[in-house]
């Protein structure tokens, strides 16, 4: 890997800060010439003004100790999926007539840049954060950094870029059905899906509210809990915010009963090395002296299915419909079709679903009785980029399968790299748990990730000791 590429890592970047190694002018520096090294790569829907950036990092370096001391995230670039608002820059969601000039910042952003971060931009992503692929963008493709003719991940693609490049330290991007996991898995980064209402769900273009939640990429599973402490808040102006009864580091110590789908039930679509390296995971959990036990997996490809196949859509119908309706021909033709088949469904038929997926909630909720979590293949196979072109649909409902219940079932979920294919593309496990277990599934991913994988995204770095 290129030297050029700086470890964004918080404890290396802020041990650097500490020893004097480096300053945050240094790293903004460094950032800015390896965005422009990279020319037209598809990470970006907006960049911030480059003088803008370096008179952030100069403000930075001037501050005492003592201030620096009360910054989490100081020094840290960063960057913003292009549905979440920032006062002042435009929002697409990756659809330029849909373009709008945020009044308001997210609360979760705005606490990040409270908290010391340097915002660079805001990323490419699939439009109206509808599919889990990256392709669905008339910003193009952001280019996955460890082989070109495979998809990045969606619909957060251009975040999971933009920290696997070494572009970012982290990066905020959506999750409704695995938006935030999808990405981490093609990129060999960490994927935080927080509970539901942990971030606020306002001043962003939502695909789904009921589902809808700001994500979070790092290098690290440490990095992604830090963003997510120093970040999680309640908007007063969001009607769906909450907040955690549990400490957010909460810790998963001894040996853990482990919830994996039956052999019979995993569906890994005629890729052989992506089965051997989910069984390898799981032989490393063994290893780790945590308790593994299949269960049926049925009614959780039965809950991922409701996301995209049926009347659960008309809730991003209410979002964007009517925009897709007086603006057809500006709108991506995948993400037009899937969102107007709502139409063939009744508003009986919605709460018909509604209250299936109430039922089938319940039922997967109950699995966290007997098991601490759930641990699943993030993806079960990689696509190419021409893999979408020849079939826009088959491959996103299979991105999506082993993923779209979590929030959909209220639950927590991360997803962090387990190793790499034949191909040199990697592949993660995402571990789910019940609302609020946030810092705890992130504990148990963190040694899972260290014990896995030697190197950080696709920047050559490695682990810092510990």
């Amino acid at each position: 890997m290129p030297n050029d590429i700086p470890n964004l890592s918080f404890s290396a970047l802020h041990a650097a800060y500490a020893a004097g190694t480096t300053t945050p002018i240094d790293i903004a520096e460094q950032v800015l010439a390896l965005v422009q090294s990279r020319g037209d790569d598809g990470v970006w829907i907006y960049k911030v003004a480059p003088d803008t950036v370096m008179a952030r990092a100069r403000a930075l370096a001037a501050l005492s100790q003592e201030q620096i001391d009360d910054l989490p995230l100081y020094g840290i670039p960063f960057s913003v999926k292009d549905c979440i608002d920032i006062a002042g820059m435009p929002t697409t969601s990756a659809c330029p007539a849909y373009e709008y000039i945020a009044s308001h910042t997210n609360l979760a952003v705005q606490r990040a840049l409270d908290a010391g971060a340097i915002l660079i931009g805001k990323t490419n992503m699939d439009q109206f954060a509808t599919g889990v692929v990256g392709v669905r963008s008339p910003y193009g493709v952001a280019r996955n950094p460890f082989d070109a003719d495979y998809i990045p991940g969606g619909s957060s693609s251009g975040a999971g870029v933009s920290v696997s490049a070494g572009l970012c330290g982290f990066a905020f991007g959506s999750d409704t059905g695995g938006s935030g996991r999808v990405p981490a898995s093609y990129n060999n980064v960490v994927g935080l899906k927080p509970t539901l209402g942990l971030f606020p769900r306002n001043a962003m273009v939502n695909a789904s509210p009921s589902f809808d939640t700001v994500s979070v990429y790092a290098l690290t599973c440490d990095d992604a809990v830090r963003v997510l402490q120093t970040c999680h808040a309640v908007d007063p102006d969001d009607l769906y915010g909450r907040t955690s009864p549990v400490p957010l580091d909460m810790q998963a110590d001894g040996s853990l009963r482990i919830a994996v789908p039956k052999a019979g039930d995993l569906l890994f679509f005629g890729n052989d090395a992506a089965q051997a390296l989910y069984e390898q995971g799981l032989d490393e959990l063994t290893a780790m002296g945590h308790e593994l036990t299949e269960i049926d997996f049925a009614i959780f490809f039965e809950t991922s299915r409701m996301m995209f196949e049926g009347p659960l859509l008309a809730e991003r119908d209410a979002m964007v419909g009517d925009f897709i309706k007086a603006n057809p021909d500006a709108v991506d033709p995948t993400v037009r079709q899937v969102i107007s088949s709502v139409a063939r469904f009744s508003a009986t038929d919605a709460f018909n679903a509604v209250y299936q997926l109430h039922r089938n909630a319940r039922t997967i909720r109950k699995t966290f009785e007997t098991a601490d979590v759930l641990a699943v293949p993030t993806v079960g196979t990689v696509y190419k980029v021409s893999d979408l072109v020849a079939d826009p649909i088959g491959p996103n409902a299979n991105n999506g399968l082993y993923l779209n219940f979590a929030s959909m079932a209220d639950l927590a979920a991360i997803a962090v790299p387990n190793g790499f294919l034949p191909s040199g593309i990697p592949m993660g496990m995402t571990f789910t748990g019940p609302a609020f277990s946030d810092g705890f599934l992130a504990n148990l991913a963190g040694a899972f990730h260290r014990r896995r994988v030697a190197t950080l995204g696709a920047t050559g770095h490695a682990f810092a000791a510990i």
